[in-house]
């Protein structure tokens, strides 16, 4: 059962047996929007960058909420350790990304600390290759892979379990990326 789900009737119940009113739904405050908070996103020179963050906020917030409230359902220490960690981490991105957000709102240029920025500009880097080049950083990138997953198959550091895994995935983007300049050069 999800006890957040049956809170208005308990409210609702519990203040008919206390005989007072519930209160109005105008006294509430106004939901805010996404759109309003950074209304520069809909302008024609708004950076493609934080278009692209300002998606990824959205997910990270839901992310954040299905964690939050299945936080209260886990049943064992290793699921609640799971849950809060997905929490955690879903709330620090939504919270860097806020900041990149906020810092373009208020002084109209990127502040550029997301590691969205840095991963496109290696991207635009590796377009820029030559073929020798590619090959060179294709063997370089698996190498990295390999060693980022040996020291997560150690354990070493489990503190660091969260920014190895990120480190990865980043580094599995762009093998994935150069294979597929590779592959365009073999046609």
């Amino acid at each position: 059962m999800n006890p957040a789900k049956y809170r208005p009737l308990l409210i609702e119940k519990l203040c008919a047996l206390a005989g007072i009113e519930k209160e109005q739904e105008q006294n509430a405050t106004p939901r805010r929007r996404f759109r309003d908070d950074f209304p520069f996103l809909r302008d024609l020179d708004c950076p493609p960058e934080l278009k692209i963050l300002a998606a990824d906020k959205i997910t990270a917030h839901e992310r954040y909420i299905q964690a939050h409230d299945h936080l209260f359902d886990c049943t064992t220490l290793d699921e609640c350790y799971q849950t809060a960690r997905a929490a955690i981490e879903n709330f620090q991105e939504n919270r860097n990304i806020f900041a990149e957000l906020d810092y373009y709102r208020e002084h109209h240029a990127i502040l550029g600390k997301h590691r969205i920025f840095d991963h496109l500009r290696q991207l635009r880097k590796l377009r820029g290759l030559n073929i020798v080049a590619l090959l060179a950083e294709q063997r370089r990138l698996r190498l990295a892979i390999w060693r980022i997953n040996d020291e997560i198959r150690k354990g070493t550091k489990p503190h660091l379990l969260t920014q190895r895994e990120q480190r990865r995935q980043q580094k599995e983007e762009l093998l994935k990326e150069v294979d597929n300049l590779i592959e365009t050069y073999a046609r």
